[in-house]
């Protein structure tokens, strides 16, 4: 099979994965925010900051050092394990030091012991590691999907069964919990590798190396998503920060679904290509086509029906969760820019220069420290979205010479690549502006309008570039039937 088929079968298990998962958040989305408030809503994304800052010392680029190798051994892989094995033991005791003063930066009781529980997940994670790891080298995403499928599930099964139950927040750290550990069951059960430890100095060191400016980029990209939740829940409140995260998690839910679904793929897909300056140049560019006109339909159909989704979908009717729909929009715009911007990474990283990624991040990192500065006491949110918009933009300044460099891509490829998101996101906007109230602001009426705006945007995209997308998928498609036939 070409490299080319493969990769597209292992999107599309991916993609079935994420279909389940669009699913899944959408039903318990819907049921979640409808019987929280703003305030619980608000001390989960808390927590989840000072968890996920200290996710990145649980993994330390651990797991892609390993899948980059060109030959993995036993003991190599049980090194990674070992080395795995001390971060996430190293991230829990920190959590539950920090979890002693979070009254202090955050006026919400339960904080602290959210916090505690949550960091269980740094334990339980390194149980699928070593299988993970070996399918992903393996490009066996078929048996990542299971899963996949199966975490999801069971964390909608359960935030909504206790969130019904009035467990309040706690439905939403519990489904958390349990979809981790799900997760790594199964996984372990799709590639059996007998748990072993093993340290080889040569080898930990090896994966240190890679990893170390993984982390330093990582930290500060945490900082990038996450100064902005953290200022406006030290600042504003919890209230605040509820209605600023429901926005940062649907404007950029499209970039985690990507990632999770494309760039995943490609990062094993790179590193087997490269000393291919060529192929992965041609790679690079239609995967940024594809990334891009995906994430252009979803956040441009979120963007056109703001105000009906928040009222309609997460607020019953009701007008809860307005306050969010400014920043929501400016969100969106900011969710296109990254979903284009991300697979880049897959490049930077299969290459080894990861300190491209610290340089990017430490610029941005500065740019949004300095503007945040300057609009977080005035209390708007959005103004705090138009910084998080911007900061993410300067990281341009890095990154285009990088491409020049590295794989012969200028600016005028870019735009050659990228022009017509313009246009498709400005008519899709303002057609769907033109459908009339009165249709009615029923859950059906809302998937019409999305249908609709989806609908032109893919046209107006498909008409300024012959529908090339279209073709390309369409002809993987049929390469993969005839394959399957034979």
């Amino acid at each position: 099979m070409s490299s080319k088929a493969k990769v597209f079968q292992n999107v599309i298990y991916s993609g079935l994965a994420k279909g389940t998962t669009i699913i899944c958040m959408a039903i318990t989305s819907m049921v979640v925010a409808r019987n929280l408030s703003p305030s619980d809503y608000g001390v989960v994304a808390f927590a989840g900051i000072i968890i996920g800052f200290l996710g990145h010392f649980s993994d330390l680029g651990v797991g892609n050092a390993a899948i980059r190798r060109h030959s993995l051994d036993q003991k190599s892989l049980q090194t990674a394990f070992t080395l795995k094995i001390i971060l996430g033991v190293g991230a829990f005791l920190a959590v539950q030091l920090i979890a002693l003063f979070a009254h202090h930066f955050f006026q919400h009781p339960a904080t602290g012991d959210v916090m505690r529980v949550l960091a269980f997940n740094f334990l339980l994670s390194t149980i699928g590691f070593m299988p993970g790891v070996m399918l992903t080298r393996e490009h066996n995403f078929r048996a990542l999907v299971i899963p996949g499928v199966l975490s999801v599930v069971v964390r909608s099964v359960i935030a909504i069964t206790l969130v019904l139950s009035g467990w309040e927040y706690w439905s939403i750290v519990l489904a958390d919990i349990g979809a981790t550990i799900v997760s790594t069951v199964a996984i372990q059960l799709m590639r059996k590798i007998p748990m072993g430890f093993h340290f080889d100095w040569h080898d930990a060191q090896e994966y240190v190396r890679f990893g170390a400016p993984l982390l330093g980029s990582g930290i500060l990209v945490f900082l990038i998503f996450n100064l902005d939740n953290l200022l406006i829940g030290s600042i504003l409140g919890s209230v605040q920060l509820g209605y600023y995260a429901l926005a940062f998690t649907w404007g950029s839910f499209i970039c985690g679904l990507l990632y999770d679904t494309v760039n995943n793929v490609l990062f094993p897909a790179f590193s087997a290509i490269q000393h291919d300056q060529a192929a992965m140049r041609r790679w690079y560019l239609k995967t940024v086509d594809l990334v891009a006109f995906i994430a252009l339909i979803v956040n441009t159909t979120l963007l056109a029906n703001a105000q009906f989704f928040l009222v309609t979908f997460l607020g019953n009717g009701s007008d809860k969760w307005l306050p969010a729909m400014l920043p929501l929009e400016i969100l969106c715009v900011y969710g296109i820019i990254r979903a284009t911007t991300e697979p880049l990474a897959n490049c930077i990283m299969s290459l080894g220069r990861t300190r491209i990624l610290l340089q990017a991040t430490i610029l941005a990192g500065l740019t949004e420290v300095g503007l945040l500065a300057l609009v977080v006491t005035s209390g708007k949110i959005e103004l705090v979205a138009a910084a998080v918009l911007f900061a993410y933009v300067t990281q341009a300044v890095i990154y285009i010479p990088f491409l020049r460099r590295h794989l012969g891509i200028g600016v005028r490829d870019l735009a050659r690549q990228l022009w017509p998101i313009v246009p498709a996101l400005l008519v899709g906007y303002g057609t769907t502006l033109l459908v009339p109230a009165s249709i009615g602001d029923s859950l059906l009426t809302l998937a019409v309008r999305a249908l609709f705006t989806a609908l032109v945007v893919a046209l107006v995209h498909g008409l300024c570039t012959r529908f090339r997308c279209f073709q390309e998928a369409s002809g993987m498609i049929f390469e993969n039937l005839a394959r399957v036939r034979a």
